[in-house]
């Protein structure tokens, strides 16, 4: 049994990395490998994370300009560990690439861009 205190954070996170509402309705459920997930020392994967996917058919962050991006995580997600994590990937729409996660990578410099995607920068 697990008495120790445990606080987690509710919500979706800041989604003004959206362009549009298009696609949200329809975001794919993927498993995000928790084996890859070290860089986020928060216990929080931030919504906007662009993600690619691995050789074993799990989902994990872009990391070099030669992944092929798969999508965007919809919503944070809480992750203890290195558990696996189930999470909605946006699969096509728009990208307000100015308000993509810090931390993560800067998908304007993809060398293949996903054409389900029109990523825009503002300033």
């Amino acid at each position: 049994m697990q008495l120790g205190i445990k606080t987690e954070k509710y919500g979706s996170g800041s989604q003004r990395w959206l362009g549009s509402a298009h696609g949200t309705d329809v975001a794919r459920t993927v498993t995000i490998d928790g084996t890859k997930l070290t860089s986020f020392t928060t216990g929080v994967i931030p919504a906007g994370t662009a993600l690619k996917k691995g050789d074993g058919g799990k989902y994990e962050p872009v990391t070099e300009a030669s992944d092929a991006l798969a999508g965007f995580l919809l919503t944070d997600q809480s992750f203890t560990g290195a558990t696996d994590v189930v999470a909605p990937l946006v699969w096509h729409g728009r990208i307000r690439a100015d308000f993509l996660p810090q931390s993560g990578f800067d998908v304007t410099t993809l060398t293949t861009p996903n054409p389900q995607f029109t990523i825009e920068k503002e300033a």
